[in-house]
């Protein structure tokens, strides 16, 4: 099988021999193509160079939001080439494999449900904190779980005049996404040393967390993404602050297990999951 993760900055191709384990060959990490045919034709060049022929399958984690039938991009403030591009069929042609396609969230808990930290939860989350902010909600046991995408870094904060390049404004991704911050303050965001910048951060993102874990019920979060797993102090910051919003109820954090390689793990193991069971 194959697991291609499709990043807002990087991409990267694994050949998984099993789905028993989230071992893996990296086949290739290059950065992301914005133009949506040259990725694919990118992708098409590092299975060729490498010998896939005849792949079982492969699996698609990409940091966008998915159509309901899996088909194609329908949001993607970071890969706005992608939107509405018959990503799946052009992919599955050009591969002569079936392709299946999931926001890079899902792909994430799949993996830390099934290998990480996320595997005798229930009602769980997995977030990814990098170029954006993106998380998915899993309700239900493995044999009758069911996995949804939503768009946490979209929630609107009260009082945020702050414009997204999603094209709204109030966005909780303008105080937390990557790509965003770096514009907004010239440099990676894991440059900054700046105490009060940390301080917002963790106390926007909290309040981001707190409103999932009020409308879902959630009690555990798997977080990755480049800047929690590149930031230590993060985690417990945001876990302090989520404390002190939440009276009624508890939400635990972990780090994922599987770092930045969830994304790719979860996408292999997309090809035996049985469709319905992801609301994309």
């Amino acid at each position: 099988m194959i697991g291609i993760d499709i990043g807002g900055t990087n991409t990267r191709i694994g050949l998984f021999p099993s789905l028993d384990a989230p071992v893996y060959a990296l086949l290739a990490k290059f950065p992301t193509q914005q133009d949506y045919e040259q990725q694919l034709q990118h992708i098409g060049q590092v299975l060729q160079e490498q010998g896939i022929r005849d792949a079982t399958g492969i699996g698609v984690s990409i940091a966008a939001r998915v159509a309901k039938d899996g088909q194609t991009v329908i949001f993607a403030p970071n890969l706005p080439g992608y939107i509405d591009k018959p990503f799946v069929s052009k992919l599955s042609a050009l591969c002569a494999a079936p392709v299946r396609m999931a926001h890079d969230p899902v792909c994430g808990l799949l993996a830390e449900a099934r290998f990480g930290v996320l595997r005798t939860v229930e009602r769980c989350a997995y977030l990814t904190v990098s170029t954006g902010t993106g998380a998915a909600i899993q309700l239900g046991k493995a044999d009758t779980r069911l996995v949804s995408s939503i768009e946490i870094g979209h929630q609107i904060l009260d009082g945020n005049t702050r414009a997204c390049l999603c094209g709204m404004t109030g966005c909780l991704e303008t105080y937390t996404g990557g790509r965003q911050l770096e514009l907004r303050y010239g440099q990676p965001v894991e440059h900054i040393t700046d105490s009060a910048f940390w301080e917002t951060f963790a106390e926007k993102l909290a309040i981001g967390l707190v409103n999932l874990a009020q409308l879902t019920r959630i009690e555990v979060v798997a977080v990755s993404g480049a800047i929690a797993l590149n930031t230590p102090s993060l985690l417990p910051a945001l876990q302090t602050k989520i404390n002190q919003f939440l009276l009624s109820s508890q939400l635990k954090l972990r780090l994922a297990k599987l770092g930045e390689t969830a994304p790719l793990a979860g996408a292999a193991l997309l090809l035996a999951l049985p469709e319905s069971s992801v609301l994309h």
